[in-house]
């Protein structure tokens, strides 16, 4: 598995800085699961997932299938509408967005307390409450 790991950071031009950012784990932990000292937990594997929606759960684990899933890729019989999706936060927390309809979360009881941005250069931003 730490091969796939390390052929999607590849396919991302993602360091293992970064993914240790973006995954929110110590960088130490990136480096033991790349050089095969340590397996991945599913707490890390998790994140991963979470964190890279195009990322191949069953390619991951098996090496079974296209390493990327292309979900959001329109088909021209079946096109997904965005559907604008507004959530407020206390303190007033506003934030738009268009997200295809099967990519909603429900954030309603859950505070967000950080937002990261991937683009498709393989660069990143994020936003942190304050």
């Amino acid at each position: 598995m730490k091969d796939r790991i390390k052929q999607y950071m590849d396919y991302k031009s993602i360091s293992a800085g970064e993914l240790s950012s973006i995954l929110e784990v110590q960088r130490s932990n990136i480096s033991h699961i790349l050089n095969g000292r340590n397996k991945p937990g599913a707490s890390f594997l998790e994140r991963l997932l979470i964190s890279f929606t195009d990322l191949n759960a069953r390619w991951l684990f098996t090496g079974e299938g296209d390493m990327t899933e292309n979900a959001l890729t329109p088909v021209k019989d079946n096109v997904v509408e965005p559907k604008e999706v507004v959530t407020e936060e206390e303190p007033k927390l506003e934030a738009k967005q268009t997200v295809p309809n099967d990519r909603i979360v429900n954030t309603e009881s859950k505070p967000i307390d950080k937002i990261v941005i991937l683009f498709a250069d393989g660069t990143f931003t994020d936003f942190k409450r304050k």
